[in-house]
């Protein structure tokens, strides 16, 4: 009875783990949406309302990676009498489908603006916003991996890598901006149609890794090693 307790126990702290994570990256990419479509309206940059969209997508993807969790933690019924804990592979699924739509969006959209290109108009506090958002994503990306590594959630992973590809495509759009500056040369659209294909290619390798840990794949070393070390220590 003990030890269902303490396995009931350090389940909900997982959940509330990942759903306290979840929730900052809600927040700030929201927030990173609303200055980037801002700044992109403004500036008649699509490479930056593109940006914007994606971090709604990374939004979207939290809330479905809450809502994973909470249907998961679902008690066993007569229907499913194995309980509802492979609902975080279905969350991780939508997310990498998410994934790839915004890829695949973001690439037709910048070959519309390569056979029909416009001119952006970059201000300082343009330029300012991009270069702290590259800052930003990339550190949330970091902090939202690191805590999906470390309470082994699928769906939190997937969104770490997402928000870490989103951080390179930032910085590729705050270079082509730079570029822009200082030559007069606009190459955002065709920033804009390398970065879908690398966020395209992101999205099939997650849908791949997740349909792979439905099938069963091998568990990973270290969470094997601490299962040995934890049953070994049962008196």
């Amino acid at each position: 009875m003990k030890d269902t307790q303490t396995v009931r126990r350090m389940q909900e702290k997982r959940d509330r783990v990942i759903v306290k994570t979840s929730i900052v990256g809600i927040l700030t990419n929201v927030l990173l949406a609303v200055f980037k479509a801002v700044v992109g309206i403004v500036s008649n940059s699509i490479a930056v309302v593109l940006d914007a969209v994606n971090n709604l997508t990374d939004a979207v993807s939290s809330v479905i990676t809450i809502v994973g969790v909470k249907l998961a933690g679902k008690k066993p019924d007569k229907a499913h009498p194995f309980g509802y804990g492979r609902m975080e592979y279905l969350s991780a699924m939508m997310i990498a489908a998410l994934v790839l739509y915004a890829g695949v969006t973001s690439a037709v959209e910048s070959v519309k603006k390569i056979v029909v290109p416009e001119k952006p108009a970059y201000g300082a506090v343009a330029m300012l916003i991009i270069a702290a958002a590259v800052g930003v994503k990339f550190v949330l990306g970091r902090y939202v991996r690191r805590t999906g590594e470390r309470v082994h959630s699928g769906s939190l992973v997937a969104s770490g890598k997402d928000a870490s590809f989103d951080a390179v495509v930032s910085a590729s759009v705050f270079l082509s901006a730079v570029l822009y500056q200082l030559t007069g040369i606009s190459l955002e659209a065709w920033v804009g149609a390398v970065i879908a294909g690398i966020i395209i290619k992101s999205g099939i390798e997650m849908i791949l890794e997740t349909v792979g840990q439905m099938l069963g794949s091998r568990a990973d070393r270290d969470l094997t090693g601490k299962i040995k070390k934890a049953v070994c220590e049962v008196p």
